[in-house]
């Protein structure tokens, strides 16, 4: 029995796709966060399951990963992410910042700096799995090698942000890179 990190839909902000990153939702998300049953939030939309989703960025370039077909999720295989995350378990000591650092390890190896920067929050409300899911954007600005655990599972490569086929990403992907894009932009 896995026991995840959710909030109550009802104390999040109403928005659709990406919002710039605030303190106060994260406030929010900290004070009014338990934990409930995995399989008691899946249908459940009167609360979200807190996902943090990190962009590796190094040089410019997206780590961007494919989900191969042995991978679990038949509805995932062959789709292209640039968010490195998942659900926040109950052993995670401090939710946020345990939960992000275990799920970017467990995906991946890598080496170098590690200092995840929220840069804002997803919501896709448009289908039921969206309905329950929301997301903590981060940027992990790389400054060493990463590549994929599981490679029976996923690939991954540093891609140019223009270089990613937009189609083949997941919708939350698509959402961040729209807003990541600007990001690196107006990086010094």
């Amino acid at each position: 029995m896995e026991n995840i990190f959710v909030v109550p839909a009802e104390s999040l902000p109403k928005f659709q796709g990406f919002m710039k990153a605030n303190e106060s939702v994260i406030n929010t998300i900290r004070q009014n966060g338990f934990f409930v049953e995995r399989t008691k939030a899946e249908n459940n939309s009167t609360i979200k399951q807190i996902i943090p989703y990190m962009t590796f960025v190094r040089n410019e370039k997206i780590f961007v990963m494919r989900r191969l077909e042995k991978g679990g999720e038949a509805r995932l295989h062959n789709k292209h992410s640039i968010g490195i995350g998942g659900h926040i378990n109950h052993e995670d000591g401090k939710p946020i910042e345990d939960g992000l650092r275990r799920e970017f390890f467990e995906e991946v190896m890598y080496e170098g700096t590690f200092q995840p920067r929220l840069i804002g929050f997803i919501n896709d409300d448009s289908d039921s799995v969206g309905k329950v899911h929301f997301g903590l954007s981060y940027v992990v600005d790389g400054d060493a090698d990463i590549e994929v655990r599981e490679k029976d599972m996923l690939e991954g490569r540093m891609q140019a942000p223009d270089e990613v086929d937009t189609n083949a990403l997941e919708k939350w992907s698509r959402i961040v890179l729209s807003n990541l894009q600007a990001f690196l932009q107006s990086t010094p």
